[in-house]
């Protein structure tokens, strides 16, 4: 008689091991999502958003929970009912208006690059606050363009007569809409994108209710695609449907227009008008060496261009980003400064706010006897 158990009773054993490790990694991956929730939403909203996930609509159809609204114009906007949001649509206290005189008022205008809540803007707010009354307004839309961007200043910001506004260009901003979002708030992207999110399958809708999932398969889908492109010989942005417009002329024509439209809106106050220019991070392993630099940095050498045509000051953030990044390789490499090729990491965030003081002390944007270290 052999020593071995019954065959069914190793199927049993087998099956209650299987459920038991299906059960710890169930356990673990429910720790992990909620943790990102309350790293991306905030402890209350992490647990009221994962029961609208599970039952409602799904998460990477809707971008970020329910933070956006249908608006005709502007495609989308923050929803104003949500706790973070004034009624402006702006991610900030109610504003005052008229502004007090004795008020200083810094508004930023840009997309997801300063959306980040501890970011170079809060870092800004933080170093400047001390120095006088000022108050520094966060007015970024993750996804907007500069036309958007724009328009929405136009449509809501207007009359809040900011004493400077710093306008921050990303490299995809030049389209006219990169994402939107329809009457249900369903997101509605470019057709790459969209193709990349859709749920057809029981696999692709388990994903979308999860924001760790989601993330991921983004991510993997980025990486991907930059393989691609560099197998190809081919630089990596020339690949991608959201940036290769900025090496494109016909679209700086619209930019400038744009830009008149706001420096005109602001005029009209004697408020002022600075740009800062983020640079991708696939830009900088170039270098300023190669025979293709001026290639490489054509949006920069052409956004820089405009504002000196029109007398704005401009911060171009690459020479700086590319300083660190030339340091040897090893254990002397100096720091990354982006989390995923395009957003800043802490690093980037700490950085970006010591260039930004600097710039707007300098260019004496700021107030005399107000400025960090008078």
């Amino acid at each position: 008689m052999s020593g071995k158990p019954p065959k069914r009773k190793r199927l049993a054993k087998w099956s209650l091991l299987i459920a038991v490790n299906l059960l710890v990694f169930l356990f673990l991956f429910s720790i992990a999502e909620i943790s990102y929730r309350v790293y991306r939403e905030g402890f209350p909203r992490a647990f009221t958003g994962l029961t609208h996930d599970l039952v409602g609509v799904p998460y990477s159809n809707l971008g970020t929970s329910n933070w956006v609204i249908y608006d005709e114009e502007l495609g989308y906007r923050l929803n104003p009912d949500r706790e973070r949001f004034n009624n402006r649509s702006v991610r900030h206290g109610e504003i005052t208006v008229p502004k007090p005189k004795e008020v200083y008022r810094i508004m930023f205008l840009g997309d997801s690059i300063p959306w980040d809540s501890d970011g170079f803007v809060k870092y800004t707010r933080d170093s400047l606050e001390p120095t006088g009354p000022f108050e520094v307004i966060n007015a970024s839309v993750p996804g907007y363009t500069s036309y958007q961007e724009v328009l929405f200043y136009k449509k809501y910001l207007k009359d809040t007569t900011p004493d400077l506004v710093v306008w921050l260009y990303c490299l995809n901003d030049n389209h006219r809409f990169l994402h939107r979002f329809d009457e249900n708030a369903r997101m509605l992207w470019t057709r790459e994108a969209e193709r990349s999110l859709e749920v057809d399958s029981v696999w692709d809708s388990v994903i979308s209710r999860s924001y760790l999932l989601t993330r991921l398969r983004l991510g993997i889908l980025h990486e991907m695609e930059q393989r691609r492109a560099k197998s190809k010989g081919r630089f990596s942005w020339e690949s991608t449907v959201d940036f290769h417009i900025a090496w494109k002329d016909a679209p700086w024509l619209d930019y400038e227009d744009y830009l008149l439209d706001l420096m005109g809106m602001l005029d009209e106050h004697n408020g002022k008008l600075a740009i800062i220019v983020f640079p991708l991070e696939s830009q900088l392993r170039y270098g300023s060496n190669r025979g293709d630099y001026d290639y490489v940095v054509k949006p920069q050498r052409k956004l820089l261009a405009l504002c000196k045509k029109h007398g704005i000051p401009c911060l171009d953030l690459y020479p700086e980003f590319e300083g660190q990044y030339s340091g040897k390789k090893g254990l002397f490499r100096k720091k990354r400064l982006f989390r995923d090729g395009i957003h800043l990491n802490e690093e980037g965030h700490r950085f970006v706010t010591g260039q930004t003081l600097r710039f707007l002390s300098e260019n004496q944007l700021l107030p005399p006897n107000r400025r960090p270290g008078d």
